[in-house]
């Protein structure tokens, strides 16, 4: 059984993954969280390294979070774009939204001795995700703001793609 399983995880392995999804999130908190459910789900269903999902769930729920707290003036309808494509090397995350311009990429690194003494929330989660990224850029076109993350597929430390007991 054992020999079954390894040459079932080396063909995980070497297999060239390419998937593609697209969800689109109204400006609602609410909103964001049945979409990060259905998003971990789809991304659960992949041979992806458990860092690699981490990574992504974290940086939708961060990068879509603050779209929807500062991106708007209005109370009105506004939707964020989320884009997840996965090939052998890396998942690449776009996020499109109508927003004001924000270019994550330009803001400086937050002075973290200073927000643990202030003992305020947040402050963090841009740069985590830039942390986690391999490369991050940001454009704006015709009022939308567009935001590139690629993640690293697979981390060398993290190589688990399947449970176990999911093959017994």
């Amino acid at each position: 059984m054992v020999g079954v399983v390894n040459g079932y995880l080396e063909a995980l392995a070497s297999m060239q993954i390419n998937a593609e999804k697209t969800w689109h999130v109204p400006n609602r908190m609410e909103a964001l969280a049945e979409a990060a459910k259905e998003i971990f789900a789809w991304l659960g269903a992949l041979p992806l390294s458990s860092r690699a999902k981490y990574f992504a769930g974290l940086a939708v729920e961060e990068i879509v979070t603050n779209t929807i707290k500062y991106g708007y003036d209005d109370e009105g309808p506004h939707v964020v774009d989320i884009r997840i494509s996965v090939n052998r090397d890396h998942l690449t995350l776009v996020f499109e939204d109508d927003g004001h311009p924000f270019d994550p990429t330009k803001r400086p690194p937050p002075n973290i001795e200073a927000l643990v003494e202030s003992q305020k929330v947040g402050g963090l989660g841009i740069e985590l995700v830039r942390r986690m990224c391999e490369k991050m850029t940001y454009d704006r076109e015709n009022n939308v703001n567009r935001l590139v993350l690629r993640i690293r597929r697979l981390q060398p430390d993290d190589t688990q793609f399947l449970s176990l007991s999911a093959l017994l």
